[in-house]
């Protein structure tokens, strides 16, 4: 595969991954800025193919593709992943999953997603 090729793949896979996650789960360039840690006005470049994400955003960029992976199979719904994500969660704490995102904490999501996925706290 060319470099070129390799390059308008990685844009198109930023570029869903961002509209994907927006569409779904109600969030917006402000918020997807914060959990990448980039500038708003780059986020919209992602979204308009215009920029190739860092390798460092492409890697935070698969962790909210798992985010969002994860809040389809544990909620089935985006209404109840939009609630899960907007209400204080025992296990995070008391913390909204959404406010640990907008500060770039993706993990700590994705351990109490995969913590309901198991089941140990249905």
């Amino acid at each position: 595969m060319t470099s070129a090729l390799v390059e308008q793949l990685e844009r198109q896979a930023a570029r869903q991954t961002l509209d994907g996650v927006m569409d779904n789960f109600q969030l917006d360039n402000a918020d997807l800025a914060a959990a990448l840690q980039v500038d708003r006005r780059t986020i919209q470049r992602y979204r308009n193919e215009d920029t190739l994400p860092t390798r460092k955003v492409r890697e935070r960029l698969a962790r909210l593709r798992e985010i969002s992976i994860l809040l389809e199979e544990v909620f089935r719904t985006s209404e109840g992943a939009i609630t899960w994500l907007y209400t204080p969660v025992p296990l995070l704490e008391g913390r909204r999953p959404i406010d640990l995102m907008r500060r770039g904490k993706l993990d700590e999501v994705i351990t109490a997603l995969e913590t309901y996925q198991s089941g140990a706290f249905v």
